[in-house]
């Protein structure tokens, strides 16, 4: 089993590994990646609508970066915001 996940795994090319990662870390953004004429685009966004309280502190309907790196950077903020924000409501 471990050695078809492994193999799996390698047979993918980097942008999609990249893409895998983000997926398994924030399966509540939907993220995907394309190309345009200046190169790689990464997207995210949420996978439920956000509340007004979440805008109003910062929270973004869509996120665009020019690398996973960076997306992920915004995703992890993106996360602080909307977790401090729900915790504030209970």
């Amino acid at each position: 089993m471990a050695s078809t996940v492994i193999a799996a795994w390698l047979a993918l090319g980097m942008r999609d590994r990249q893409l895998a990662v983000l997926r398994l870390t924030y399966p509540q953004w939907t993220i995907s990646y394309e190309s345009d004429s200046n190169g790689w685009i990464w997207r995210a966004a949420p996978s439920w609508r956000l509340s007004a309280e979440m805008l109003a502190a910062g929270a973004q309907p869509r996120l665009v970066r020019g690398n996973p790196v960076a997306l992920m950077a915004e995703l992890s903020h993106q996360t602080v915001i909307i977790r401090n924000t729900t915790h504030r409501r209970t």
